[in-house]
């Protein structure tokens, strides 16, 4: 079972800073993103940025695929280049 979001968020704040005053919370906020990599999850917004689509549909992957293996390879290529465009 996957753990839960919340969870790991809430660890990696607790790891990230042992202070009780004077939080580093671009620290803290940077401890969250990694653990979430760590875990395999990417944060990305809602809406593909300018430009992600066109270079998604310029790098589909070509071969023999079918339809479901075809959506999950753009969906992992378009969320592992987001930041590419997300300027």
């Amino acid at each position: 079972m996957a753990i839960p979001l919340e969870d790991i968020i809430a660890k990696a704040i607790k790891d990230a800073d042992k202070s009780i005053f004077n939080e580093d919370y671009t620290k803290q906020a940077r401890a969250v993103v990694a653990a979430l990599k760590k875990a395999g999850y990417e944060v990305a917004p809602v809406k593909p940025p300018p430009g992600l689509v066109e270079w998604a549909k310029d790098n589909i992957p070509f071969g023999r695929l079918r339809p479901t293996e075809l959506i999950v390879q753009m969906y992992s290529m378009m969320v592992e280049n987001v930041r590419r465009f997300d300027k």
